[in-house]
C-alpha cells in the first residue's frame, strides 16, 4: 500500500492576507537596512516579498506606512519602559543608570527599526508628526511624576521637562547605538542619568 501524502491545509484568506502583510514588513525592514530608506522603493519591497506592486498597495499606501507600523509596534514597550522609570519611589542615581542601560539593550535589539525611522523622519512629515505625538503620549503616561505636581501649570512644566528628556535620550541613543558613536557611552549614560534624576525628582 502506497504511503499517504501529507495534506497541507490551505491558508484561509485572512491568514494569507496576514502572511503577505508580514512578508512585506519583513522585506521592507531588510531593504531599509541594506539599501537605506530613501533608496528603497515600494516595487523593491514587493519583489522581495514575492508579490506584485499592486498587492503592496492593497496593504500599505506607502513605505512610510511601514515605518509607522514599526513605530506603533515599538510604542507599547517604550511606554512600559518609561512607566518602570516613573515607578521608582525616591529614585537614586544608580537606579536611573541601571534603567538607562536596560533601555539601551532595547535600542540595540531594534537598531534596524530605529535606523529606518530616523531616515524617514527627514522625508516623511507623517512619520515625524507621529514620532513627536508618541513622545508626548509617553510623557503624559508618567503618572507618578505628574501626580506629584501642585498645579496644572506645574504638571505642564513637568510634562515638557519629560518630553525634552525623551528627545535628548532618543537623539543620544540614536548617535551612540544606531550610528555607532559609542566610544564614550558609559559617560553619556552617566550624564543622562543625572539629567533624568533631576527631572524625576523635581516638584513645583
Amino acid at each position: 500500500m502506497a504511503p499517504r501524502t501529507a495534506v497541507v491545509p490551505k491558508m484561509t484568506r485572512v491568514e494569507q492576507k496576514r502572511a503577505t502583510r508580514e512578508a512585506l514588513i519583513e522585506s521592507a525592514r531588510a531593504l531599509f537596512v541594506e539599501s537605506g530608506y530613501t533608496s528603497t522603493t515600494a516595487e523593491a519591497i514587493a519583489k522581495a516579498a514575492g508579490v506584485s506592486r499592486a498587492t503592496f498597495y492593497l496593504h500599505f499606501r506607502s513605505k512610510a506606512e511601514i515605518v509607522q507600523w514599526h513605530m506603533s509596534a515599538l510604542e507599547q514597550p517604550i511606554r512600559d519602559a518609561y512607566r518602570r522609570l516613573d515607578a521608582f519611589e525616591d529614585p537614586s542615581l544608580g537606579e536611573v543608570t541601571a534603567w538607562l542601560n536596560e533601555h539601551a539593550l532595547f535600542w540595540r535589539a531594534h537598531r534596524a527599526e530605529f535606523a529606518s525611522m530616523e531616515q524617514a523622519l527627514s522625508h516623511e512629515p507623517l512619520v515625524s508628526d507621529e514620532w513627536f505625538a508618541m513622545l508626548r503620549r509617553v510623557a503624559s503616561g508618567m503618572d507618578n511624576l505628574l501626580g506629584r505636581q501642585s498645579s496644572d501649570d506645574a504638571r505642564l512644566r513637568a510634562r515638557l521637562h519629560v518630553t525634552s528628556m525623551l528627545m535628548s535620550t532618543d537623539r543620544n541613543f540614536h548617535f551612540a547605538l544606531v550610528q555607532g558613536h559609542d566610544e564614550n557611552f558609559e559617560r553619556l549614560i552617566s550624564v543622562l542619568a543625572e539629567q533624568w534624576l533631576y527631572c524625576l525628582t523635581r516638584v513645583d
